[in-house]
C-alpha cells in the first residue's frame, strides 16, 4: 500500500513498533539535533477529537488562497506515508524523504536519549524538516492523540484550534469528557492564541481554565465568530470577515463545523504574523474547491457497479456524523457495510449509530496495522447486537471482502467502507483512486 521506498521506509520500519510514547523531552531533543527547523515559520496547531484532518485541509486553502505557501501534515495517512507531508496541498515525493533520512538518521540512532523514538514523533520530526526545506510561509500540524504531550507540540505554535472534545482514546486520555477536554486544551500556546470550536458549557469550562493558566486568548465559536448551514449553504460571520451563501467541497453539515473553525484559525494567524489574510471571495473559491479524501467521499466505479461510500467514521461522534449523511441519502438499492476497527475502540456506539443505516456487514481487517480487531471477533460482536436478521459475514483482508461483496451487492447498491482511516485507504487503493 505505501510508496515510500529506499532509507526512509528502512526507518520506518524500525521506529514503526515503537508504540504510544507521551511526552515533549524525545521530540524537542529531535528537533534541537536538526537545527530547530520550527523557528523558521509561524505554525498552527489543530487538536480535537474529530474534524482535525478536515480543519487542517480547510486553513490549508484558505492561506495558500491569500498566496501564502503552507506546510501541512495530518495522521494518519490513507494510502501512503507520504501524504503526512504536504507544501500547498502536494505530497512529498520519495527522493524528499529519502534526503530528509540519509540526514536525518545518523545523529538521531547516535543520541541515546532518543532510543525510544517513535512513529509519530518521526513524522513531526520530517514534517517540520521539510517544511524548513520548502522555505514555507506557515505550517499547520495535526496534533496525533490528546494534547498536552503529544509530539507535536514540539512545532512551537503561535496560535492552536481545538476543533471538538468527545470521548475517544479513554486508556490514554481520562474517562470524562472533561478529563480529555483538560489534555487537548494544553494545546493552547502560552501568551498566544487558541480557536475553540466546542460550544457545550462542560467542555469549555474546562478549556477556559487552561487558557487562562497560560495567559492564551480564546476565540470562541459563537461568541467571536458565528456560523450555519442553511439548505446547504455555508455562511460565517467574525468582526473582519464575512461570507454569505458559499457551498462546502466536502460533504456533510458537519463540515460547516470544521469550515468556520478554520476560518478562525486562518484570521488568528495572519492576525499575529505577517501572512495575507485572504478576501472573502478567496475564501468561499478554495471552500468551495476542496475536496477531502475519506471523508464523506463518494465514489463511482467507471466501469458501473455499486457505489462506494468512504469515512473514517471510528468513534461515536464520527459514526454519528457519518449516520446523519446517510439518512440524507437517497438509495435505490441495498447499502453493505465493509467494517473494520482497532482493539482499543469502544465500539457500541459506533454501532448504535451506524447498523440501523445499513443491510448487511461484512467485517475485515486492515493490513497496515497489528492493531486491528480480528474480523471474526467482530462478526460474533455484532451478530449479538444486531441479532438473526442482519447479514454478518467476515474476511481476512480488504481485498477478500471486497471481492466476496463486488460479488453479492447488484449495480443499484452501495458498499460503506468506514470504521478506520487505514481500512479506507486499503480499499482506495484497491479501487487505484490517487493518493489523498
Amino acid at each position: 500500500m505505501d510508496t515510500v521506498n529506499g532509507a526512509m521506509q528502512r526507518w520506518l520500519e524500525d521506529v514503526r513498533d515503537k508504540g504510544v510514547k507521551l511526552g515533549l523531552e524525545r521530540i524537542q531533543r529531535a528537533l534541537e539535533l536538526a537545527g530547530s527547523p520550527q523557528r523558521s515559520y509561524p505554525s498552527a496547531l489543530v487538536g480535537g477529537t474529530n474534524g482535525k484532518g478536515s480543519t487542517v485541509a480547510f486553513a490549508s486553502a484558505l492561506l495558500c488562497a491569500g498566496g501564502n505557501r503552507v506546510g501541512s501534515t495530518i495522521s494518519p495517512h490513507l494510502s501512503s506515508y507520504r501524504e503526512r507531508f504536504r507544501v500547498d496541498g502536494v505530497i512529498a515525493t520519495d527522493s524528499e524523504l529519502d534526503a530528509l533520512a540519509t540526514w536525518l538518521r545518523a545523529p538521531i540512532n547516535a543520541c541515546d536519549e532518543l532510543a525510544g523514538f517513535t512513529f509519530f514523533e518521526l513524522g513531526v520530526l520530517l514534517a517540520l524538516c521539510h517544511f524548513q526545506d520548502s522555505r514555507v510561509d506557515a505550517a499547520l500540524v495535526e496534533v496525533g492523540m490528546g494534547g498536552e504531550f503529544d509530539a507535536s507540540r514540539g512545532s512551537d505554535p503561535q496560535v492552536a484550534a481545538l476543533v471538538s472534545v468527545d470521548l475517544d482514546h479513554q486508556q490514554f486520555l481520562g474517562e470524562s469528557v472533561e478529563a480529555i477536554a483538560r489534555t487537548k486544551a494544553r494545546i493552547a500556546p502560552v501568551g498566544g492564541l487558541l480557536v475553540v470550536g466546542e460550544a457545550r458549557e462542560d467542555r469549555l469550562t474546562v478549556i477556559r481554565e487552561e487558557a487562562q493558566a497560560v495567559d492564551c486568548e480564546l476565540v470562541v465559536a459563537g461568541l467571536d465568530y458565528r456560523w450555519r448551514i442553511e439548505g446547504g449553504r455555508f455562511s460565517y460571520r467574525s468582526a473582519q470577515l464575512k461570507l454569505s451563501d458559499v457551498s462546502l467541497g466536502p460533504a456533510g453539515s458537519h463540515q460547516g463545523h470544521n469550515a468556520a473553525c478554520a476560518l478562525g484559525l486562518v484570521e488568528a494567524l495572519c492576525t499575529r504574523t505577517d501572512l495575507s489574510l485572504p478576501s472573502p471571495e478567496q475564501c468561499a473559491h478554495a471552500l468551495t474547491n476542496l475536496r477531502i479524501a475519506g471523508r464523506l467521499e463518494r465514489f463511482a466505479p467507471p466501469s458501473g457497479g455499486p457505489a462506494f461510500l468512504l469515512d473514517g467514521a471510528h468513534n461515536p461522534a464520527g459514526a454519528r456524523a457519518l449516520a446523519g449523511w446517510l439518512v440524507s441519502l437517497p438509495r435505490a438499492g441495498r447499502r453493505h457495510w465493509l467494517f473494520a476497527s482497532m482493539a482499543d475502540k469502544e465500539r457500541s456506539q459506533v454501532l448504535a449509530a451506524l447498523l440501523p443505516h445499513v443491510d448487511s456487514v461484512v467485517c475485515t481487517a486492515g493490513t497496515s496495522s497489528g492493531r486491528f480487531e480480528p474480523p471474526g471477533r467482530l462478526a460474533e460482536e455484532i451478530r449479538a447486537v444486531a441479532g438473526p436478521e442482519l447479514a454478518v459475514t467476515y474476511a481476512e483482508t480488504p481485498a477478500r471482502a471486497l471481492e466476496q461483496l463486488m460479488a453479492q451487492a447488484r449495480p443499484e447498491d452501495e458498499i460503506l467502507v468506514a470504521g478506520s482511516l487505514y481500512l479506507v485507504g486499503d480499499v482506495r487503493a484497491l479501487l487505484g483512486l490517487p493518493l489523498a
